[in-house]
């Protein structure tokens, strides 16, 4: 049976209720998250977090569904199974011009993330 991945690294509030919805529509799915916590610490290292549960993941995964916070690159060196999957990656928030406060510097870190996120996804869409 061909399944369907949904990877949250954000797993809390709205990005919670996205995952949760889609998960209603394909029962069969795989949710593999973490918790709503220091979102800047789940984008910079959720990858190596859920490197548990990507090495559990079986030939039969034939779709991922990712939200932009993390690195879809780094999921996919990590698993093989991921990179051969259909990788359609969802961008709640675009980090290149999502407001800083003045007194912060912007760390580009999460918009280059997304760009190569975008670059090797399959699809992306956007709220």
């Amino acid at each position: 049976m061909e399944k369907i991945v949904v990877i949250d690294l954000f797993h809390g509030g709205s990005h919670k209720q996205l995952t949760d919805f889609i998960m209603s529509l394909h029962p069969n799915s795989i949710l593999i998250s973490l918790p709503a916590k220091k979102w800047h610490w789940r984008s910079r290292v959720g990858a190596l977090q859920i490197l548990p549960q990507l090495s559990s993941l079986d030939r039969f995964v034939k779709t991922v569904f990712m939200s932009a916070v993390g690195s879809l690159p780094e999921i996919m060196a990590l698993s093989p199974v991921i990179s051969m999957a259909k990788k359609i990656m969802y961008f709640h928030e675009n980090q290149l011009v999502y407001p800083v406060q003045s007194s912060q510097e912007r760390d580009i870190q999460y918009g280059y993330n997304q760009i190569m996120s975008a670059l090797v996804a399959d699809s992306v869409v956007f709220n």
